[in-house]
């Protein structure tokens, strides 16, 4: 539960107010509140990680986890999600995988050349330069028109693209 400040006019201040976002323990929440509920606890976990991330790349275990909890979570109840909550769900996974990244030894990397039908020469998520470390493609989202590389730092394809998985 999350006390919420409230601008006092006389005061010309925030304050803490007695009131909690969430209702009282006993109180009765609908399915869909509770769904709900369960969706901004594992995308307020992963945060947590993402924010734990910029310190040590101790946390890697601890973010697989979140994320692959967020992503069952994703499969079983996946008209709960907002487009919002994909986006800001995407943005922290990049997040994370920038930072798990820079934690580790610096390596020149050279840089690959545009394909027939790529538009971005990084990675969509996490901004990667395409280098020699995309050799990966993913064989659930690749067509035989185009094969989407899977991005090294933060494990993007075309799978979130198409709705298939959240990140």
């Amino acid at each position: 539960m999350i006390a919420q400040f409230r601008y006092n006019k006389n005061a010309s201040r925030y304050q803490l107010t007695n009131q909690l976002e969430y209702p009282m323990p006993n109180a009765t929440l609908s399915a869909t509140e509770k769904q709900q509920r369960r969706v901004e606890a594992a995308i307020e976990q992963l945060r947590v990680v993402v924010v734990k991330s910029r310190g040590s790349a101790a946390v890697a275990e601890e973010a697989a986890s979140a994320i692959e909890q967020l992503n069952a979570l994703y499969a079983e109840i996946k008209d709960v999600f907002t487009a919002e909550d994909v986006r800001y769900a995407n943005v922290l996974r990049g997040y994370l995988g920038e930072r798990l990244a820079a934690h580790e030894p610096k390596a020149a990397h050279t840089k690959k050349a545009k394909r027939k039908g790529d538009k971005l020469d990084h990675c969509w998520r996490c901004k990667t330069p395409v280098d020699e470390r995309f050799n990966d493609e993913c064989p659930s989202c690749s067509e035989k028109a185009y094969k989407w590389r899977v991005c090294p730092v933060c494990a993007a394809c075309g799978c979130q693209r198409a709705g298939k998985v959240l990140i």
